[in-house]
């Protein structure tokens, strides 16, 4: 009796025992190893990366809306044929081309007070006056327009055309449609559109790289979406010298208007005056005056970078100095690199900004008991700054035909079309940008399984692929403007995706490492158990073929 109590007890104590095991072991593995996996996975949301695969093979193709207006006896069918043959010519199948849609038509001329005007105004007014024209007809619908006179030019026999600040050009009497065709595809292709410069940035992204990087196409810096201005008035020798400028009333003139044909960029602007700061250049005297040849200009930079602050803008930096020197080095000019004076005493450093060199007024005074006092005339200054400027924000200089003149004559020193050829520019730079930050960071993302991929990571990524179609089809309409702000809004939100700061928290936390953290955690909890259930699965196994012992006896029995 005694013996079957002990022996019901310890079959007690072993399925208890055994129980225990297989609840240990089934929380553990249906409860606390997927507890753990889910708490220690990388979130990575879902991304379009087909979609992004696509944009290798994205093709642009840009409108560009030519009109030609004929006042002459030229036949409007034959000029178009001409104009639309030599605009197709050499025209494959890229990443990136211009579709030109071409009007072309005659207009009498009503009146003779009409053609006394044609005849007789000057090029600038004609300039303002088809504009005026064009305005009555249509607010200008997007279109280039060649007006094309029958006479002689009115102040030069030399020209044969003349480029203005407007959206058009003016032509006169040429009766072969060859010729006049020709010079209407070169206009369109080396000073309104400058397809070259334009399908550059989407040939270095698509790896069809151009030829070697021209020195105008250095200037700028690329794809950058803002710029912060400084002007800085370097006064050597303050002891002797009090120089002082007007440069709040400056930007407000000069600056402010110019800005108003860049409002796709970002532009701060701040200045400052630093006394003792001295270039620490030796020029060379030349009896009274001194010279600072063009070889030497480069190392006037590397002094005063460091005295010119810490910049507090995200954006490039653009600096613009001016350097009044102490009355011992005064006057110093420069001189270029054919060794010839320069007219502006000035040089610009790309990417970077330019120095200009205001010498000290000659004075007759021989009182040196008190410093000389000078004031900085801004008007020759600024003019000089923003011609830099100009060229250093993107806009590259254009070679028309032989014959054509060109006359900017705007106050703020940007023509119309030149306004819109950098808009064109900066949107195809924008977007090869965009498109090879996205690829890169489909790549990225994909080669490294460990990198975080949140959600705001997720939006930035469809938000910069939907604004580069949004630019892609802007352009196809000949939208320029849309297309530079759609092509911006899609660099800034690739760019914020690929430096989103979380993508970062895991990727030097490998799976080797993984390994070798957990292995010494998991091991020494999950051998016991992984024991203690093999031993509850041989008991109750074991205890299943005593039972069938049991049943089977009964049976006999």
């Amino acid at each position: 009796m005694a013996n079957a109590e002990s022996d019901s007890r310890a079959i007690s104590e072993k399925r208890t025992q055994a129980f225990v095991s297989l609840s240990v072991g089934v929380i553990f593995i249906c409860i606390g190893l997927p507890l753990w996996w889910n708490t220690t996975k990388v979130y990575r949301a879902a991304l379009p990366y087909d979609e992004i695969e696509q944009l290798n093979q994205l093709k642009v193709r840009y409108v560009v809306s030519l009109k030609v207006v004929v006042f002459g006896p030229q036949d409007p069918v034959a000029l178009k044929e001409e104009i639309e043959k030599k605009l197709n010519e050499e025209k494959g199948d890229t990443l990136m081309s211009a579709e030109y849609r071409l009007t072309v038509v005659r207009k009498e001329i009503t009146d003779s007070s009409m053609s006394t005007e044609l005849k007789t105004k000057p090029m600038q007014d004609l300039d303002d006056y088809f504009l005026q024209q064009n305005s009555l007809e249509n607010a200008r619908s997007q279109h280039y327009s060649f007006f094309v006179l029958p006479h002689e030019p009115p102040e030069s026999n030399t020209i044969s055309g003349y480029i203005g600040k407007h959206f058009h050009c003016i032509l006169f009497n040429d009766k072969d449609p060859a010729k006049l065709a020709s010079v209407i595809t070169e206009i369109v292709g080396s000073v309104f559109v400058n397809e070259e410069e334009v399908n550059r940035p989407f040939s270095l992204a698509s790896k069809r790289q151009f030829a070697k990087d021209s020195v105008e196409s250095m200037r700028a810096q690329k794809s950058t979406t803002g710029f912060q201005v400084s002007f800085t008035l370097l006064n050597s020798d303050p002891d002797l010298v009090l120089a002082e400028w007007d440069i709040e009333s400056a930007v407000q003139k000069y600056l402010d208007p110019f800005l108003l044909n860049f409002p796709h960029l970002d532009i701060t602007v701040d200045s400052q005056v630093l006394h003792y700061s001295s270039l620490q250049i030796n020029p060379k005297k030349d009896g009274e005056v001194f010279y600072l040849h063009y070889d030497d200009l480069p190392h006037m930079i590397n002094p005063i970078e460091g005295k010119l602050g810490s910049h507090i803008s995200l954006y490039p930096s653009l600096n613009f100095v001016v350097y009044v020197p102490s009355k011992k080095h005064s006057p110093i000019y420069m001189k270029n690199k054919d060794g010839e004076l320069s007219s502006s005493n000035a040089f610009m450093s790309p990417q970077w900004g330019g120095i200009m060199i205001y010498n000290l007024p000659r004075t007759t005074s021989t009182n040196n008991t008190k410093p000389q006092q000078m004031t900085v005339e801004m008007k020759p200054v600024m003019k000089v700054f923003l011609s830099q400027l100009k060229l250093l924000l993107g806009m590259m200089p254009v070679n028309p035909p032989g014959g054509i003149e060109m006359r900017i004559t705007d106050d703020a020193g940007v023509a119309k079309w030149e306004q819109e050829s950098l808009m064109r520019l900066k949107t195809m730079e924008y977007l090869a940008t965009s498109t090879i930050t996205l690829t890169s960071l489909a790549q990225l993302l994909g080669k490294i399984s460990n990198m975080v991929i949140n959600d705001h990571i997720q939006q930035q990524i469809e938000q910069a692929l939907g604004s580069i179609h949004q630019s892609t089809t802007a352009l196809q309409e000949g939208n320029v403007t849309a297309a530079v702000f759609a092509a911006k809004s899609a660099i800034r939100s690739s760019e914020e995706a690929f430096f989103e700061p979380s993508i970062l928290e895991l990727l030097y936390f490998p799976d080797d490492q993984k390994y070798a953290i957990y292995i010494p955690l998991f091991l020494p909890i999950s051998l016991p158990i992984f024991l203690s259930l093999r031993q509850a699965v041989k008991w109750y196994r074991g205890q299943d073929n005593e039972d069938k012992k049991d049943e089977d006896k009964d049976k006999q029995d």
